[in-house]
């Protein structure tokens, strides 16, 4: 896994082998967690039923998530052909129906997905407006099988979130934040070369803390690093990496709950982080995502963001009607 750093990575890779995958991930929590979100734009999705079942066929699509307190309230998953989408490979850009990320004027990137369920008067509106700072970014470019693009970790956002059932507005929300948009890819199938998949981040007053693990694998991959006000990634030096409090959800998905990661730290002393995969806000066959607690040398530093995913669950066929029921193929009528 190759990590890499700005927008100045974010742009479409065009990777159209079989399996080959690429999206682009927003996630932002309001300072009393009350509110989150979820949005993800994709240009082959290793969790489409059409993609498992035709890997050869790189499609778009999207993911919409709102949860409150800690609860899933909102849900869209969606594909549409690659001809009928947008991505440019020039800059951090894209249009998959009614989803999009366009830079604006200012410098600022706005993310949108607009969601509605025709028939039943049912709809969800999320946008994410992140400040257009970004990491700072890393002079390589991407020559591995699969690569993390850090983004813009750490930045600052407005949040706008609209909410209707029955056309009636239940939700009508806004609020200032930290977000957390990142970016992954890879020209390969993710379950040809990863078992599962760690991954968490938490915002606190002056840094963030983010880690990313793929155990169980021949050569395990365990990244843990801070971003400051400015920017700046840093990555752990020394890191050890132990998983605790095994669980099995009521789907039979295996998982830890505690990661615990002991490293060298952005400063040159010895710390340890600890990230708590307290309140599953998504419970699935082959995903948990969850409202995490975090520590940082004992002393609790506040609620993030966390998932767990069993890559290797996608090649198993008796998940697929799961992955189904919530699916939506986009036609030109509905990005109109």
């Amino acid at each position: 896994m190759q990590v890499l750093t700005g927008y100045h990575h974010d742009h479409s890779h065009n990777l159209n082998k079989e399996g080959a995958y690429e999206w682009w991930y927003v996630d932002a929590l309001s300072e009393d967690a009350e509110w989150g979100v979820v949005m993800i734009i994709f240009r082959g999705m290793p969790m489409s039923p059409d993609y498992l079942d035709q890997p050869h066929d790189v499609a778009a699509g999207y993911s919409l998530s709102v949860y409150h307190r800690g609860v899933r309230v909102a849900f869209a998953f969606a594909g549409a052909p690659l001809a009928a989408s947008r991505f440019s490979d020039a800059y951090a850009g894209a249009t998959v129906g009614l989803a999009s990320f366009t830079r604006q004027q200012d410098g600022s990137m706005t993310f949108v997905i607009n969601a509605p369920c025709k028939g039943i008067g049912r709809s969800a509106f999320v946008s994410v407006t992140l400040d257009g700072k970004g990491a700072q970014p890393s002079p390589e470019s991407f020559t591995d099988d699969h690569a993390w693009i850090l983004a813009a970790p750490r930045s600052a956002a407005e949040v706008e979130i609209r909410l209707s059932e029955g056309r009636k507005l239940m939700a009508n929300v806004s609020f200032a934040t930290l977000a957390y948009h990142d970016h992954n890819m890879g020209r390969r199938a993710m379950s040809a070369d990863f078992h599962d998949w760690y991954w968490g981040r938490i915002h606190t007053r002056d840094r963030t803390f983010i880690y990313l693990a793929t155990p169980n694998v021949p050569k395990p991959f365990s990244w843990v690093g801070e971003v400051d006000r400015h920017g700046l990634v840093v990555p752990w030096t020394d890191v050890t990496i132990a998983y605790e409090r095994p669980w099995m959800s009521y789907m039979g998905l295996r998982f830890h709950k505690r990661v615990v990661m002991k490293g060298i730290d952005a400063g040159g002393l010895r710390s340890v982080v600890v990230c708590q995969n307290a309140r599953a806000s998504e419970n699935g066959p082959f995903y948990q995502r969850y409202v995490s607690r975090w520590k940082f040398n004992g002393m609790p530093i506040g609620s993030g963001t966390s998932e767990y995913m069993d890559l290797q669950r996608l090649n198993e066929t008796w998940i697929r009607p799961f992955l189904r029921l919530p699916w939506k193929t986009i036609t030109t009528g509905d990005s109109q």
